[in-house]
């Protein structure tokens, strides 16, 4: 039978290895490009404060379970909690936040985007003969091996394939990160999300912006969500 004092002991240590609260633990980055809008009390139906604009970080004060979801669309909806963040009045839904590491940053046209597949961690191309009725021509692909998925780019007569495999996120993060990487300028300064069609099965479909064609986002079985589009010349 253990001594009084060397139980005391085990409990320290235990609670020194899983009790800890590490504020940056509960830090929460905006994801959402148009910005999270801050209510004043948690749920959709009070009124709206203020925004956050997309990249700020928050410190959550407390969270509020909820059994609202944000509706995007006729049949496609964005499940999430309360989030009151310390040193602003007001609630944020969480499925404008993330907690993975976000890169946030400027594209080439000037508009914001977000990054929540992490790090690359390696890439690689390949070409593949493919048969034809008027003969045999390459097909080539590019890789990109990210902490968080897996971007496939395939080429072939004039069209383009992309294919992102994501995997450790939410479907309100692959979301905000197909809004970002699809979204378009529009006017100069209004940004225009892509407009969600319909959702058949597991999948979800959008209306692409200029040339991208067949925009969707698939949710597999093994929590795997797959976002694909094609663009041809």
């Amino acid at each position: 039978m253990k001594k009084p004092i060397a139980i005391l002991f085990t409990l320290f240590l235990l609670t020194a290895s899983f009790g800890q609260t590490n504020e940056e633990s509960h830090q929460l980055c905006v994801i959402n490009i148009l910005g999270a809008k801050v209510y004043e009390k948690p749920t959709f139906d009070s009124k709206t404060l203020a925004h956050l604009p997309v990249g700020k970080t928050v410190v959550i004060e407390k969270a509020v379970d909820s059994q609202e979801i944000l509706k995007i669309g006729n049949g496609f909806s964005l499940k999430g909690n309360w989030i009151k963040p310390k040193g602003i009045n007001g609630f944020v839904f969480s499925s404008d936040l993330t907690d993975k590491k976000a890169e946030i940053g400027k594209n080439q046209f000037g508009h914001n985007f977000i990054n929540v597949l992490g790090s690359l961690i390696e890439k690689k191309e390949e070409e593949k003969m493919v048969k034809t009725d008027q003969g045999e021509f390459p097909k080539h692909f590019e890789y990109k091996f990210y902490e968080n998925g897996i971007y496939t780019y395939t080429s072939w007569d004039g069209c383009f394939d992309h294919v992102t495999e994501y995997k450790n996120l939410s479907l309100s993060e692959v979301y905000h990160q197909m809004v970002s990487d699809y979204g378009i300028m529009m006017n100069g300064n209004e940004f225009q999300v892509p407009m969600f069609k319909e959702k058949s099965g597991n999948t979800l479909k959008f209306e692409g912006g200029g040339a991208t064609e067949d925009l969707q986002i698939e949710i597999k079985d093994n929590g795997t969500i797959v976002v694909s589009s094609y663009d041809c010349t």
